[in-house]
């Protein structure tokens, strides 16, 4: 059941694989993220389990050199929500109540996009998070199997 109170466009597109555009306080960068959402069924778990998105790739990349298996890259061309290259490094999620997300969202802070993130990317984004060593299993919970 969804959490009453809920704004009724993010109750509309608030789903595995939906993207938005925010700042998110607790990143070091205080530029705005892409952020995807990884939660199986978001509406009903009160808690938004979000991917981080990032352009910088190479970093990522040699910051991850031994585990690439929980990176997933991500073009303008197969998502063009995005501007750039990207990366999601899936060994670093962030959480935000329910309840947060959609005060944020219904105050305009949050952007909402009208493409999902397509199947294959969100089966890679699945595979990623349940490979991580360093995703606690409670999170992983909330992300289907791959």
């Amino acid at each position: 059941m969804a959490t009453p109170g809920i704004d009724l466009k993010l109750r509309l597109t608030l789903r595995e694989g939906s993207a938005y555009y925010f700042t998110e306080r607790s990143l070091t960068s205080p530029e705005p993220h892409y952020f995807i959402v990884v939660n199986h069924d978001p509406l009903t778990q009160q808690v938004l389990l979000l991917s981080v998105v990032t352009s910088k790739v190479e970093e990522v990349k040699r910051r991850r050199a031994g585990c690439p298996q929980t990176l997933v890259e991500l073009s303008p061309e197969v998502f063009d929500v995005l501007k750039k290259p990207s990366v999601v490094d899936c060994n670093r999620l962030k959480t935000i109540p329910l309840s947060e997300f959609n005060a944020r969202f219904a105050g305009r802070e949050i952007r909402g996009f009208d493409k999902d993130l397509p199947p294959a990317l969100r089966k890679a984004l699945r595979a990623a998070i349940h490979a991580s060593a360093l995703v606690p299993g409670e999170l992983k919970a909330l992300v289907a199997q791959p």
